[in-house]
């Protein structure tokens, strides 16, 4: 063949390629977007049924706005006009970031409780809200909006939110609580548990208002997240995020941070998974090699917690630079766990590894790239970068070294024992509709 029959060749042969690809990405969306729809619950209004309207209180980081006077105007325009004429405002404060704010709402009747802020804010709100059958809007204004991306809420649109906050559809949602034991650096913030508590005894105390107690209300030391809490290469990156660097530049303030991370050390730990769904689930495989794995041993302890010799537990011993406890699974531009529903009432154990320093991270991220197109990821012996899938109702994990904890991008301390577990479809939320 001639030179310009190669080129010809060439040339088709990268256009079906890129073909191949673009298919492949709209096939993945059509799956996640049909497994959204699946989780619509019938479309309804989030109504006060003593006064037969909406109620609406939003609790707003005050920090997230440049001109908040502003932005208070923009919501409550766009709710006139869908026919909500009052709206209870309420600031979160450092000392309680959104926590007690949403119980106090719920105690003075609100038919829906809207958290504007970021990741942080919002997990906060969820963490007041959990159990309580009060729905709950977002109104994303941080860097990150995680959960709002995983519901496809419309991001930097104020008035679009609003809408979709106000509107009637909506779907359950779990939450996340992760517990720290081992404590080499203590987190400066307050744990959500402790907030919930705390707003109980106080309404109850000043005001005479008993709540309704959920099924499962969180202990004293846990931390809720509704996207994806972690420990390791994943703290790290979080704990070295700039927050200033954040407001100026967005996203690329957590790739910098995730730059001076990846030398993160590689350590050993011990995981246990509870109720965990068979390794051959289509989820993927075991979290890592195990050099051991099986029903936990009946005297095994970890961290003071004794674990019982019980098939539903199961225990691994793994290497790796990162584990993360999903709830969903996509961040932008990429999905880090394919496998993951906000609704199932399982935590998606993500265990990373890296070897041979860059090549090792070039690996995992086609990796993650391919999951983005709906591609099962496969581990070979000689991988230099690897990701490894389980699912669990509940994760214990005890590092030999102390990590840097993370949920849903804040993090919370240093330790060497971390304990996880999620609440299925305590959270009603706003979402836009699905077509």
């Amino acid at each position: 063949m001639t030179l310009e029959t190669w080129i010809l060749v060439a040339f088709l042969l990268v256009i079906l390629i890129a073909l191949a690809w673009m298919i492949r990405l709209l096939l993945a969306q059509y799956a996640r977007r049909r497994v959204r729809r699946e989780a619509m619950l019938t479309p309804a209004p989030a109504m006060d049924p003593e006064c037969g309207c909406t109620r609406p209180w939003v609790i707003v980081n005050p920090s997230k706005h440049a001109d908040l006077n502003a932005f208070k105007a923009q919501v409550e325009k766009t709710a006139a006009e869908m026919g909500v004429s009052q709206i209870q405002w309420c600031e979160t404060s450092v000392e309680d970031p959104g926590t007690g704010q949403a119980l106090r709402a719920v105690a003075l009747g609100a038919s829906l409780v809207i958290a504007a802020g970021g990741d942080g804010t919002v997990r906060a709100v969820a963490a007041g809200l959990a159990g309580m059958g009060v729905r709950m809007g977002v109104i994303p204004v941080g860097t990150g909006n995680l959960l709002a991306r995983n519901l496809e809420l419309p991001i930097d649109d104020v008035p679009a939110a609003v809408r979709v906050a106000l509107g009637n559809e909506h779907r359950l949602v779990d939450c996340g609580w992760l517990r720290v034991d081992g404590v080499e650096e203590p987190s400066s913030l307050p744990a959500e548990g402790m907030l919930v508590r705390a707003a109980r005894t106080c309404l109850r105390v000043d005001e005479g208002i008993e709540l309704p107690e959920p099924e499962s209300l969180p202990s004293t030391n846990e931390y809720s997240f509704v996207v994806i809490s972690g420990l390791g290469f994943d703290g790290e990156t979080m704990a070295k995020t700039d927050s200033e660097l954040k407001k100026r530049i967005g996203w690329v303030a957590y790739v910098i941070a995730a730059l001076g991370a990846m030398t993160t050390a590689r350590t050993g730990m011990r995981v246990i998974l509870r109720r965990p769904r068979p390794s051959d689930d289509p989820v993927g495989d075991a979290p890592a090699a195990p050099s051991s794995s099986g029903a936990v041993a009946a005297s095994a302890i970890l961290e003071g917690e004794e674990l019982s010799d019980a098939p539903e537990q199961e225990m691994a011993w793994i290497e790796s630079k990162s584990l993360m406890f999903a709830n969903c699974g996509d961040l932008p531009y990429v999905t880090l766990a394919p496998g993951a529903r906000l609704d199932d009432g399982l935590l998606d154990v993500i265990a990373v590894d890296t070897q041979a320093g860059l090549l090792g991270w070039a690996d995992l991220s086609w990796k993650i790239l391919f999951q983005r197109l709906g591609l099962k990821t496969f581990n070979l012996a000689n991988s230099t970068g690897q990701i490894h899938f389980r699912q669990a109702e509940g994760v214990s994990v005890r590092a030999h070294t102390p990590q840097t904890v993370q949920v849903d991008g804040d993090p919370v301390g240093t330790a060497t024992t971390v304990h996880v577990r999620i609440d299925q479809g305590v959270l009603d939320v706003s979402v836009p509709k699905v077509l």
